[in-house]
């Protein structure tokens, strides 16, 4: 029994997209897409199990439990999850029995949001998503130009990504002129259609990374962390606040908030991009000031922290913001509280901390 569709289920379960290209109908689209295509996506999640530690994929039966999505099809839906990592992917396939009744034809695969495994284990690790573009689906029209910009932008992020085990900030410059044009392109193309989903979107949005982190290193140089930390200077706790916040404030403005708990001495404090260290310039300049920043830093922190514990927990825990705790971690932060609470009459004592049950 079931003989075919077993074959499609082993070729997921040792992560063989040969396999599986064989065993699909070339005919069908899955998820969309054909064949070929669905087949290319698999190999390069097969290749990120891998890449993660992951050595075969174990499958584990479920149902679809969203009944609107095709209520008239068979529910039978399944989860892939590397051996290691407990990484999945959840999809539903739509089965038709075979004439004989022996076996099961499949007609569709497509991702699942509402599967419910028959035997749920006791943790998983992240789930992986199928990426589908708009002009990979059988029939989306691109004009000529989207076409070739299309084809140019694909070449230029494998050109950046390729064989390099650094980004280096002189490259990458050289990089951005080289594709503004076609940045630009795309760029006014997108804003223009922003519902579609296109293959040039990635190339797109690593373009203004690369960006938005020159921008930040140039202005991380000019600022008054750079200028104490050249100078070896020995400051008044009144200015090194200030010095501090300073340096805090482009953290903020640039959308970096995460530095204050991702970077590592192990790693010389590098900001990844794509999982890969920036070199070069003012990316050498932030990485040679962190440690000196940070030392000086957390002591103000604990300081004029500014929350009780109580009210961290309920901070951590709330959905106003996008990142609690690298807030948490800026002496900006509680400094603004302290002013908000003196502005009111309020009073806050100097070193309160996390262990205070004073509250505001």
């Amino acid at each position: 029994m079931d003989f075919y569709l077993n074959q499609v289920l082993h070729a997921f379960a040792s992560m063989d997209a040969r396999l599986l290209g064989e065993l699909l109908d070339p005919d069908q689209t899955y998820q969309e897409v054909a064949q070929p295509v669905f087949v290319k996506k698999m190999e390069e999640i097969f290749e990120e199990f891998r890449k993660d530690g992951d050595e075969y994929i174990e499958v584990e039966t479920g149902n679809c439990c969203e009944l609107n999505c095709n209520p008239d099809l068979i529910r039978t839906a399944y989860r892939f999850v590397g051996n290691k990592t407990r990484n999945y992917l959840d999809f539903r396939f739509i089965l038709e029995p075979t004439a004989d009744l022996k076996d099961h034809c499949i007609k569709d695969i497509f991702e699942c949001s509402f599967l419910r495994c028959h035997q749920r284990r006791d943790w998983y690790g992240i789930q992986v998503s199928l990426w589908i573009c708009d002009d990979e689906k059988p029939g989306f029209y691109l004009s000529p130009d989207e076409v070739i910009y299309t084809e140019i932008a694909l070449k230029a992020e494998q050109e950046i990504l390729e064989g390099r085990d650094c980004f280096d900030l002189d490259e990458v410059q050289l990089w951005l002129d080289k594709y503004r044009s076609t940045f630009d392109f795309i760029s006014h193309t997108h804003s223009e259609n922003p519902g579609r989903i296109l293959r040039w979107n990635s190339f797109l949005y690593f373009f203004e990374g690369f960006e938005n982190y020159i921008s930040f290193f140039r202005k991380w140089q000019n600022s008054l962390v750079v200028e104490a930390w050249r100078k070896d200077l020995d400051l008044p706790e009144e200015v090194l606040m200030e010095v501090i916040m300073d340096g805090e404030k482009i953290i903020i403005e640039e959308g970096h908030e995460y530095v204050y708990y991702l970077l590592d001495e192990k790693d010389g404090y590098r900001i990844p991009y794509h999982l890969k260290p920036i070199t070069g310039k003012g990316a050498d300049t932030f990485s040679g000031t962190w440690a000196w920043f940070r030392s000086r830093q957390e002591p103000l922190v604990k300081k004029y922290y500014a929350l009780t514990e109580c009210e961290t927990t309920q901070y951590l825990e709330s959905w106003e913001v996008a990142d609690p705790e690298s807030r948490l971690k800026s002496l900006t932060f509680h400094w603004e509280i302290r002013e908000m609470a003196k502005n009111r009459g309020a009073e806050i004592p100097f070193g309160l901390g996390m262990g205070s049950q004073n509250h505001l």
